[in-house]
């Protein structure tokens, strides 16, 4: 997998997280986390792009994103929201499997 510019999304991924769990909304904090499902897609895009990668990862996690949520933690309502948390959380599943060895990203 090629580096894409990264910015750290740990925060917003958490601070999405912490959102939920204030108001009660846990079970949308356990549908936001990484499976061995998700490792194995990220796996299997060896030879993509992060950004490819990104991509196809954001298509299965913006279902899971709470839309209200999303928008309280980005500033603005709609699906632009649940993307731009969608896309926080693939970045933070990216970190997370290269932590765990599963893929190892070409720095540039």
């Amino acid at each position: 997998m090629n580096s894409i510019t990264s910015i750290n999304n740990t925060d917003l991924v958490f601070k999405y997280f912490k959102a939920l769990e204030e108001r009660g909304l846990g079970e949308w904090v356990d549908r936001a986390f990484p499976t061995a499902a998700v490792f194995r897609l990220i796996e299997e895009a060896a030879g993509a792009t992060a950004e490819e990668v990104v991509e196809r990862l954001v298509e299965v996690i913006a279902p899971n994103i709470h839309p209200e949520v999303a928008g309280e933690v980005v500033g603005h309502r709609g699906e632009g929201a649940v993307l731009v948390v969608a896309r926080a959380v693939a970045l933070w599943y990216l970190q997370v499997a290269e932590e765990l060895g599963v893929v190892r990203v070409r720095r540039r």
